[in-house]
């Protein structure tokens, strides 16, 4: 069985609690999360993760997951420990509670990225599918950061991201999201096609051209994920990548509460995943069997004015390039 011989962990994606005020209509989770894993992550945990990954060359932590990290009050203090250490910290969030107060706490703590998922080019469309309307209180809560940013002096960069709805609109989704997001609020932002969650989700009403399958690469890359809950009582689980939403409990490889970095890795779990990958075997895992992180198709991305973004690479940290590690199955 493939066991890395040397762990490496330059990018380690910690959820923050795992629930979520939205009920975006093409998120698995709007069905309703598994209880195991609606939890907080308790601050000890917190550390204690960080602190062991640290040893294999971690560079950035992202606080995000399936939940919205926004709900935890202390959200702050977890940013100061991030930076504290050295490291580069980034977050997603609905944008929904980034209040002034929040705000000015993120950019004093120097968050270095606050990622906004807003998808939907005018207010209908985000109305229909993140199931909200406040479209122009989003908009006013990420022009605010924005401008707090500049005037406190901040490093902290914002960017939002939208999913192509409908790809015979594709044009005028990016002319009107341009106008109404990058152009209103003063974010860079990026343009995706719609993507299927490892297949737990079919909301598309297009269909790509899908190449033969090869490994997404993500077992085999620096990166771990990490929720903040787990199954049989336990926090931290560590699952095989971010697009199991919906299907937490199957992908569970471990869980960081009372089990070390390289036990996880180097456990049967993990092998299993990277037997599979390796010999192409993508049917043997339940929650990779149907993902179209699968296949190779540089025109997801459709549109970015984030200087860098690329098709392929980690979007907390660029020089992870998934695709790199699949030529490792």
């Amino acid at each position: 069985m493939p066991v890395p011989e040397e762990i490496s962990i330059k990018q380690l994606d910690l959820e923050l609690n795992g629930g979520c005020n939205y009920k975006c209509i093409m998120c698995p989770q709007s069905y309703g999360r598994e209880k195991d894993f609606l939890k907080k992550l308790p601050f000890d945990v917190f550390k204690k993760i960080i602190n062991d990954a640290m040893q294999y060359g971690l560079e950035t932590v992202s606080l995000h997951g399936s939940g919205e990290p926004t709900l935890s009050p202390d959200m702050p203090k977890y940013v100061k420990y991030i930076k504290e250490k050295g490291l580069k910290c980034v977050s997603f969030t609905n944008g929904s509670k980034l209040t002034l107060e929040l705000s000015k706490e993120l950019i004093t703590t120097g968050i270095d990225v606050l990622r906004v998922s807003c998808i939907g080019y005018d207010e209908k469309t985000y109305s229909l599918w993140m199931s909200k309307n406040n479209y122009d209180d989003i908009r006013n809560n990420i022009k605010r950061f924005v401008e707090l940013n500049r005037d406190m002096g901040g490093k902290s960069e914002i960017h939002l991201s939208h999913l192509i709805i409908d790809s015979k609109l594709q044009e005028y989704e990016i002319q009107k999201y341009k106008e109404n997001w990058s152009k209103y609020t003063g974010a860079k932002s990026e343009i995706w096609l719609m993507h299927n969650w490892a297949g737990s989700k079919v909301t598309l009403n297009y269909r790509r051209l899908e190449p033969a399958k090869r490994s997404c690469g993500r077992p085999f890359s620096p990166l771990l994920q990490v929720r903040a809950g787990g199954v049989e009582g336990h926090f931290a689980a560590v699952v095989a990548c971010c697009m199991v939403l919906g299907k937490d409990t199957r992908a569970v490889l471990g869980h960081l509460d009372n089990q070390t970095i390289s036990e996880i890795l180097k456990g049967p779990k993990y092998s299993e995943l990277r037997e599979a990958h390796t010999k192409q075997n993508f049917s043997a895992i339940s929650y990779c069997a149907n993902c179209d992180q699968l296949y190779e198709i540089p025109d997801s991305l459709v549109w970015t004015d984030i200087e860098g973004r690329e098709y392929g690479q980690s979007k907390i940290s660029p020089k992870i390039k998934h695709h790199m590690y699949s030529s490792k199955s």
